[in-house]
C-alpha cells in the first residue's frame, strides 16, 4: 500500500513554488490506481489525521463494510435535486415531451405521497405501502409508476450513487381482466359508414384505417412526407415523429393514395401539414360516431376512440390472413405479441368461418380416412364388413410383412431393386378391382403378367374404377393400390 501527504510544487516565472494546502496520494494493495486526493488543510498533523481517516474509509468500503462515499453522499441528497438532474439528462438524451412531463409527475407525486425526503428513505417496502392504498388506480398505471421508479433507480445506479436497483425485483401487478380501457375494431360496414358522414374529418379517419398512423403521427404529416402516383404511393415516417424512433417509409393503399391527391394543393410547401385542421378531439370524434349510428362502448365495454381506428387496421391484416411478420412490419411494431395480442380485436376474427370449414371424424376427409395406432404410426383403416374375397388374386409380400397391412401391391424385390419411384412407409391396402369401387385416384397394376397389353410394372392412373373397366384394358385379375396421397376408398 502507498499512502503519503505533500503539497504540490510548481514552476511559476522561472521560479519553483509550493502550494498552500496539502494533498493526499493513495493506493492500496490490489489496487490498479492511484488515488490523487485533496485534503483542504495547511497543517501537516491534521493532514495525515485526515489521510488515515481516508485510509480506513477506502478499506472499508473495499470489504464492503459501508456503501461507497458517493452512494453515502447521495442518500443524503434532497430527493427532489436528483429528480430535477434525472429529468434534465433525460431531456438531453432526446425523450419526447409527453414521456419527460410522464416521468416529473410520476416521480414528484410518489416523493410527495410516500413522504421521501431523501434517497436513504425511499424503499421498496414504502412503495409497495402506497401502491395497496391505490385503489382507484388501475393496475396497468401502477406498473407505469413502478417502471419509472425503477428506470430511476437504474440511472442512480450507472451514476454510482446506489449499489443496486431493489425495485427491479417488486413484482408488477396482475392486469389480467383488469385493463380500465379496451378498445376495439370497427366492422368493413361501420367503417364505411364513419367515412361517410366524417365530412371535413374523412382523410384524419382514413389515415389510421388505411395506414395504421397514430394520432401525433397523423397530426405532424407534412406533403413532403408523401410520394403519390397512380397505383398507390409512399409514406415516409421520420425517427422524430415514429414512435419507435427508426426512419420507416410505408406503401399507400390505393384508396387513400387517391384521397390524399385530391386533398394536396396545388402550390404547396415542403413543411405544410396534410391535415391543415388537425386530428378531431373525443369530444367532436364521438360526435362522428353518434352520425354513423356506432356506439362510443359496446356490449362488452370496449370502447371506440381514434387509436382504435389503428386497431381495425391491424384487426383486418389478421383476418385478410397477412403473415404474422408482416401485420408486425406494418404496424411498426418491435414485438409480434403486440401485433397479434393487444392490437388485435378476436371479436372480429372470423372464428365460425373456420369452425364451419373443419370436416367431421365421420365424413368423408383427410381426418377420416386416417387413424393412428397405438405407436402412433399410420395404419389401414380397418374393414368393418364382411366380403368374400378372391385370396388368390392377392399379391402376398414377399421378404417379410408388415402386422398392420395387408398385402401389397408391388413385391419387395420390386422396391428393393429401385423400379418403384414412389415408396410409402406403410402401404395402403390393395384389393382386387372387381370388389372395390374407389372414391379418389389409384394406381392400377397387372396381377403379376401384363393385363391387356399393360405391364405389370406401368401403373395406371383412374379416377374412378368404373373408368377403368369401361375403357376395356383391365380385367378382373387386376389389383388396385388406392392412391398415396388420397387413401380414400370405399366398398
Amino acid at each position: 500500500m502507498e499512502a503519503r501527504i505533500y503539497k504540490p510544487k510548481r514552476h511559476r516565472n522561472g521560479k519553483r513554488t509550493t502550494g498552500r494546502l496539502y494533498r493526499a496520494r493513495v493506493k492500496l494493495t490490489g489496487d490498479n490506481k492511484v488515488r490523487d486526493i485533496s485534503l483542504g488543510v495547511t497543517d501537516k498533523q491534521v493532514a495525515q489525521q485526515k489521510l488515515n481517516k481516508l485510509i480506513q474509509e477506502l478499506e472499508h468500503e473495499s470489504a464492503g463494510l459501508i456503501p461507497a462515499k458517493a452512494e453515502r453522499e447521495a442518500a443524503q441528497s434532497p430527493l427532489l435535486d436528483l429528480i430535477s438532474e434525472y429529468v434534465n439528462e433525460l431531456t438531453v438524451l432526446g425523450r419526447s415531451v409527453d414521456h419527460l412531463r410522464h416521468v416529473n409527475t410520476r416521480l414528484r407525486r410518489l416523493v410527495r405521497e410516500c413522504h421521501w425526503a431523501r434517497l436513504a428513505d425511499v424503499t421498496p417496502a414504502s412503495f409497495q405501502s402506497w401502491r395497496k392504498e391505490q385503489a382507484s388506480k388501475a393496475p396497468k398505471t401502477l406498473n407505469e409508476y413502478l417502471a419509472t421508479l425503477s428506470a430511476f433507480w437504474t440511472w442512480l445506479r450507472k451514476q454510482s450513487r446506489v449499489m443496486v436497483n431493489h425495485f427491479e425485483l417488486v413484482e408488477r401487478a396482475d392486469t389480467r381482466g383488469k385493463e380500465r380501457i379496451q378498445r376495439r375494431a370497427l366492422s368493413d360496414a361501420q367503417a364505411v359508414q364513419l367515412l361517410q358522414v366524417a365530412g371535413k374529418n374523412q382523410l384524419a379517419y382514413m389515415l389510421p384505417l388505411y395506414a395504421g398512423l397514430r394520432r401525433n403521427e397523423a397530426k405532424t404529416l407534412h406533403w413532403s412526407d408523401l410520394v403519390l402516383g397512380e397505383s398507390g404511393g409512399l409514406l415516409r415516417l421520420h425517427a422524430a415523429v415514429n414512435k419507435n424512433r427508426k426512419e420507416q417509409s410505408l406503401p399507400l393503399h390505393q384508396e387513400l393514395a387517391k384521397a390524399l391527391q385530391q386533398q394536396k394543393p396545388a402550390n404547396f410547401k415542403a413543411n405544410d401539414l396534410v391535415l391543415l385542421n388537425g386530428v378531431p378531439k373525443m369530444k367532436e370524434f364521438r360526435q362522428d360516431l353518434k352520425k354513423a349510428g356506432i356506439p362510443f362502448l359496446d356490449e362488452r365495454g370496449h370502447r371506440m376512440d381514434y387509436h382504435a381506428l389503428r386497431t381495425t387496421f391491424i384487426t383486418r391484416l389478421s383476418t385478410m390472413k397477412v403473415h404474422p411478420r408482416l401485420a408486425m412490419e406494418l404496424a411498426r411494431h418491435s414485438d409480434m405479441r403486440l401485433t397479434m395480442k393487444t392490437y388485435t380485436d378476436a371479436g372480429q376474427l372470423p372464428l365460425r368461418e373456420v369452425m364451419d370449414t373443419l370436416p367431421s371424424f365421420g365424413g368423408d376427409s383427410r381426418i377420416d380416412s386416417r387413424n393412428l395406432g397405438p405407436t402412433g404410426q399410420t395404419v389401414s383403416r380397418p374393414v368393418t364388413e364382411t366380403r368374400e374375397l378372391k385370396t388368390e388374386n392377392i399379391i402376398a409380400n414377399k421378404g417379410g410383412s408388415h402386422d398392420l397391412t395387408l398385402a401389397v401391391a408391388v413385391c419387395h424385390s420390386e422396391q428393393q431393386s429401385g423400379v418403384e419411384g414412389v415408396r410409402i412407409p406403410l402401404s395402403p391396402p390393395v384389393f382386387p378391382l372387381s370388389n372395390f369401387t374407389l372414391t379418389q385416384h389409384a394406381f392400377v397394376r397387372g396381377h403379376g403378367e401384363a393385363c391387356a397389353g399393360i405391364a405389370a410394372t406401368s401403373p395406371l392412373t383412374f379416377k374412378h374404377s368404373t373408368e377403368a373397366i369401361a375403357s376395356g384394358a383391365l380385367s378382373g385379375s387386376c389389383i388396385v393400390t388406392p392412391c398415396a396421397v388420397c387413401w380414400n376408398f370405399s366398398a
